[in-house]
C-alpha cells in the first residue's frame, strides 16, 4: 500500500525550472510499503513525468518519503518502483510556485494508470496525463492489480492485468 496526502489544487504548475522559480513547482509524497518485504531506501526509485514528456528522477528516503522540488508541469505521472513491484498515480492539476502533496498512490491509482497506458497505446493523440484522475476502474480490476502488488509482482508486466486493462479500454473507448 502506498500513502500520500491529497491536497486539491485549483491552479496549474506552469513551466519553470524549479519550485523556487516563479512558474515552477515541486511534488512530494510518502510511500508506505505493501506486505511485499521491500526495503528503503536502496531499492526505491521515483520517476515523475510531465505532460511535455520531461522526466524527473528521485529516490525514496528512509521513511519512504520523496520530494522532487524541481518538477514543472500542470500534470504529473509518478511511478514508484522497488524490487519487482511498481505502483503509479496520475495527478492534475498541480499548483504552481509550491511543493504539491500528491495524494494517495494505491492499487486504485495504479489501475487508473494501467488504463491510461492501454488507452494511450491505442489513442496517443486523444488521451493525456491530465485524464488519469477521471478514469474509474471497476473494483474487480483494482482487486486484480492489488493481488499482483501483494504477491510482489509488477502489475505493469502481469499478462493478466495488462489483458484486462486492454479489454476495459476496448469496451470504454
Amino acid at each position: 500500500m502506498l500513502l500520500f496526502l491529497l491536497v486539491p489544487f485549483l491552479g496549474g504548475c506552469l513551466q519553470g525550472p524549479s519550485f523556487g522559480t516563479p512558474g515552477g513547482c515541486g511534488v512530494r509524497g510518502r510511500v508506505v510499503l505493501p506486505s511485499c518485504e521491500a526495503v528503503f531506501p536502496e531499492a526505491g526509485v521515483v520517476l515523475a513525468y510531465n505532460e511535455r514528456g520531461e522526466v524527473f528522477r528521485g529516490f525514496l528516503g528512509e521513511n519512504g518519503e520523496f520530494s522532487l522540488p524541481s518538477f514543472s508541469g500542470s500534470s504529473c505521472l509518478v511511478y514508484i518502483r522497488w524490487k519487482n513491484v511498481q505502483l503509479a498515480g496520475g495527478f492534475h492539476p498541480l499548483q504552481r510556485d509550491t511543493l504539491n502533496d500528491l495524494g494517495e498512490i494505491t492499487a486504485y491509482t495504479t489501475a487508473q494508470v494501467l488504463i491510461y497506458e492501454a488507452a494511450h497505446r491505442l489513442y496517443p493523440q486523444a488521451v493525456y496525463i491530465r485524464d488519469i484522475p477521471h478514469f474509474l476502474p471497476p473494483e474487480s480490476f483494482v482487486d486484480l492489480v492489488e493481488g499482483a502488488i501483494r504477491s510482489c509482482r509488477d502489475p505493469f508486466s502481469s499478462p493478466e492485468v495488462l489483458k484486462e486493462a486492454q479489454r476495459l479500454v476496448e469496451v470504454w473507448f
